[in-house]
Order: C-alpha cells, then structure tokens, then sequence
C-alpha cells in the first residue's frame, strides 16, 4: 500500500474518531449538550431537546463507524460536511468552529479522495458505489 492510502486511512480515521466519540456522548449525556444549540433552533423543534441531541448523537456515532471502516465513504463523509458547515454557519467564530473548520476540511479532503485502499468499500468492491 503507498502512502497515500494510508494518509487518507488516517484521516477517515481520525474523524470518524471524533464523530464516534462526539455522537456517543451525545446519547449517553444529552443535557450536557443542550447549551450548544443555538435557541432559535431549541424553540423550532418538535420533539424533546433530550431526543433531538440523543438522534443527533446516534447519526454522529453511525457516520463515525462507517468512515473508520470505509462503507459508503464518500456518502458518509458528505454527510459529515453537512453536519459541520450547519454547526459552523450556526455557532458563530469561537475556538469550537475553528475546530470545526478543520474537521470539515478532513471531512472534504475524503469527499474528494475516496476510501482508498485500506477501506471496506475497497475490499467489497463498492468503491465506486461510494461515488454520488
């Protein structure tokens, strides 16, 4: 395998990492969340802040697996792009959208890169099934 494959492993790795993590706090801890949103978006919602954060959490944590294991690589990393521009476009210029911005900097790097080698898209062929 070259270098590439593993540079983009890392980064696939390393934010679905953060993902994973982030999306599993928020199910386990959702009121440790609440002040993160901003409050025109709490005072539109439907359903209970505790289940937003805790569906949120669960879509975070599943886009996390699936880019550590390379499934759907592109889709899910999209995916991620759309959930950070949303935060960053939301949240105001703080250190939490500076992080943000590098994340979804990874997170278009993989758009564009693709799973490489070192990815189950790869293994099963889906690789280009991964393309949208």
């Amino acid at each position: 395998m070259n270098k590439d494959s593993w540079a983009v492993f890392a980064i696939r790795f390393g934010l679905g990492a953060v993902f994973f993590w982030f999306g599993l706090d928020k199910c386990l801890e959702p009121e440790t969340w609440q002040g993160w949103v901003p409050v025109f978006i709490q005072n539109r919602l439907a359903i209970p802040m505790n289940l937003f954060l805790v569906g949120q959490g669960a879509v975070e944590a599943v886009l996390g697996l699936l880019l550590v294991a390379g499934f759907l690589t592109r889709f899910s990393s999209f995916l991620c792009c759309l959930i950070l521009a949303g935060i960053i476009c939301f949240s105001g210029f703080n250190e939490v959208t500076v992080r943000d911005f590098g994340l979804l900097a990874m997170a278009t790097s993989i758009v564009i890169s693709g799973p490489k080698s070192i990815s189950l898209d790869q293994k099963f062929g889906l690789a280009g099934a991964s393309d949208f």
